[in-house]
């Protein structure tokens, strides 16, 4: 028994398909070579299948001339028709490789299974017609058949060892295809760090120029009245806050006899019920309809019209008497007011509403951006995840194509990747 060398190679993947041809050539060549024989043989004895077909087809062809046996040289025309076009599908391999072979035997037994199930369906009734004609196709598939056989255990045997060597290039060009897709994909990293880079600049600029607007004068007073109005609006909510039950029941009572108000009372009842700050802050000096419309609710409550619990009642009737009596609501009615009338002053300003609109317009926009850079940082993330998939897949390639070199061609290689 010899000793089995190995050689060692170090070989870039750029040049590890010409590698592979020049050491694999003396162990592929001569199985491509006896595969060309099989293949050249296959030609010869399909072109003579097809000879006797159409032979027998030409002897069909007479017999109807002749009038004789017409019926059975009209299936006889039809089946060497059947078995001619079968045979023109066959298309012959353009290189040989075990690929090409396994299809093209592949094709092969199918064809020859199709027209062997309509020989053995259709000669049994022709004959004795055509004897010698339907002789000849017998002898010429037989040869065929053989040729075919012949075929697969040159496959199955004689090229497996080819096989494995034509697998190497098949694991190559994988390899290369894979090679591209991470460089395509180191691409797209740069893409989106690029894209990443610009929207961080825009949103940067973007709260420069909020943060400068924001420095308006306008639009500082405006905001600093807002938070005014904000704090009030608590206020009279509070300050009101034993009056929304008695004014809530006495909405109820006005609307059967006994209790009318104003249409201008009924309004302010409305508005004192669902924006107590905008009721007051729109109140003339005094706030006389308020005033007004306690009045008839203390005079409801000492008839005992409203239904309320007596802590309700006795809350209700104090704030009542400081507001009636007391002018409790006097200073701040005056802050509302005076709040209420600069808050419009300031939003009707033209200056204002267009600082404003462009303030809007750029807090959407970072809104935007900031949606924007989100979603990239997922797929950013998404990516990092599909890298090392395909730095992995790489890796494990590159192994399957050092083993499988190791054993086929006995040599030992290094494959060198950028």
């Amino acid at each position: 028994m010899g000793v089995r060398v190995i050689t060692e190679n170090s070989v870039p993947l750029e040049e590890l398909r010409s590698w592979l041809e020049k050491e694999a050539a003396e162990n592929l060549r001569p199985i491509q070579e006896h595969g060309e024989k099989i293949v050249g043989k296959l030609k010869d004895r399909l072109d003579d299948f097809k000879a006797s077909c159409g032979k027998l087809l030409e002897e069909a062809d007479k017999g109807i001339e002749r009038g004789k046996a017409v019926r059975k040289a009209k299936v006889t025309q039809k089946l060497s028709r059947y078995f001619l076009k079968q045979v023109e599908k066959i298309v012959f391999p353009d290189h040989m490789s075990y690929s090409e072979l396994d299809a093209f035997h592949s094709n092969l037994e199918k064809t020859l299974s199709s027209i062997g199930r309509e020989r053995n369906a259709w000669f049994p009734r022709i004959s004795p017609s055509f004897i010698l004609a339907r002789r000849r196709v017998d002898f010429s598939l037989s040869r065929l058949s053989s040729s075919i056989a012949e075929l697969g255990g040159f496959l199955s045997a004689d090229y497996s060892k080819g096989e494995h060597v034509e697998r190497l290039f098949t694991l190559t060009d994988e390899m290369v295809r894979l090679i591209q897709d991470r460089d395509n994909h180191a691409a797209r990293r740069e893409g989106i760090e690029a894209k990443m880079h610009q929207l961080i600049d825009l949103t940067e600029n973007t709260q420069a120029r909020i943060a400068s607007l924001h420095g308006k004068e306008d639009l500082d007073e405006l905001a600093e009245n807002t938070r005014r109005v904000q704090q009030l609006r608590k206020q009279v909510k509070h300050s009101l806050r034993h009056l929304q039950k008695p004014l809530t029941k006495f909405a109820n009572l006005t609307r059967g006899p006994g209790y009318t108000l104003s249409s201008e009372e009924m309004e302010k009842l409305t508005q004192y019920l669902k924006d107590p700050f905008l009721a007051l802050a729109t109140e003339q000096a005094g706030h006389p309809t308020l005033r007004g419309i306690l009045t008839k609710v203390e005079r409801a409550i000492t008839e005992n019209k409203l239904k309320l619990k007596s802590s309700r009642l006795r809350k209700g009737l104090e704030s009542i008497s400081s507001i009636t009596s007391a002018d409790a609501l006097n200073n701040l009615h005056r802050d509302c007011a005076e709040a209420f009338t600069l808050n419009r002053k300031l939003t009707e300003s033209k200056e204002t509403r267009m600082a404003r609109s462009r303030l809007k317009q750029l807090q959407r926009r970072r809104t935007e951006f900031q949606r924007q850079k989100e979603a990239l940082e997922v797929h950013r993330s998404s990516w990092e995840g599909e890298h090392k998939d395909l730095i992995e897949k790489i890796q494990e390639q590159k192994r399957a194509i050092e083993k499988s070199v190791s054993e086929t061609l006995e040599k030992t290689v290094n494959i060198q990747i950028k």
